[in-house]
């Protein structure tokens, strides 16, 4: 891991703990890019020992590297703020910056903390994707300190080569570690992703392990048994 990287991906102006606005949004974007582009070099077992203490040798032979990175914007007031930015990453779309942006409701900010927020998933056309995470200003969700806010939703996603060994990292860690909780645990989802997050208890930070089943058809050669 870059000694530039600190616990978890994160954009400046998420510091704030608002949403951005819409004139910056463009400085935001460019935030995200290089994160993302710092973040996909990291060696997986460095990462998980700097997270959570730990690298069990057993867990950290299933990794393949970095799936995607999350970041934590801030929270809104009303959903169009959220709308807004959609249709700005809509409008990178179009200019052949980004080749695919996807959105929907947040299920982890509901259940674990009390609020609703949005998810969006934005593809690069080298591979790379992009999440953000928001959530409402609301409820018990504002007890929590702004930098706690950030390092629950801002994450690291590791891709683990086969769709059984999200399981088995998710309990293999919160096994052997004791301040890890397993979170949320979805098994083949509408586009074939498997994928779970753990939760440190004590630093309140995020890993995602996730079995990405379309980049795997992708990456086959011609032919090749998928």
């Amino acid at each position: 891991m870059t000694a530039a990287l600190g616990s978890h991906p994160s954009a400046h102006r998420g510091e704030a703990g608002t949403f951005p606005s819409d004139t910056e949004f463009p400085v935001v974007w460019r935030e995200l890019l290089a994160e993302s582009a710092a973040w996909n070099q990291v060696d997986c077992a460095s990462y998980l020992r700097s997270w959570c203490g730990e690298a069990p040798e057993d867990v950290a032979a299933r990794f393949a590297g970095v799936n995607h990175i999350g970041v934590y914007l801030g929270d809104y007031a009303s959903d169009e703020e959220v709308f807004r930015w959609h249709t700005y990453l809509e409008g990178l779309k179009r200019a052949g910056e980004l080749s695919g942006v996807e959105m929907g409701p947040s299920y982890i900010s509901p259940r674990q903390y009390g609020t609703p927020g949005w998810w969006l998933s934005l593809s690069l056309p080298d591979g790379r994707v992009i999440e953000t995470f928001t959530c409402r200003h609301f409820g018990p969700w504002l007890s929590k300190p702004v930098s706690e806010r950030r390092r629950l939703m801002s994450h690291v996603a590791l891709e683990v080569a086969a769709a059984d060994d999200v399981r088995a990292v998710l309990d293999g860690l919160e096994r052997d570690i004791e301040h890890l909780e397993t979170i949320a645990y979805t098994e083949a989802d509408e586009v074939g992703h498997t994928y779970g997050h753990l939760r440190n208890n004590t630093t309140r930070t995020v890993l995602e392990v996730v079995y990405d089943a379309a980049k795997k058809e992708s990456s086959a050669a011609p032919g090749e048994a998928r």
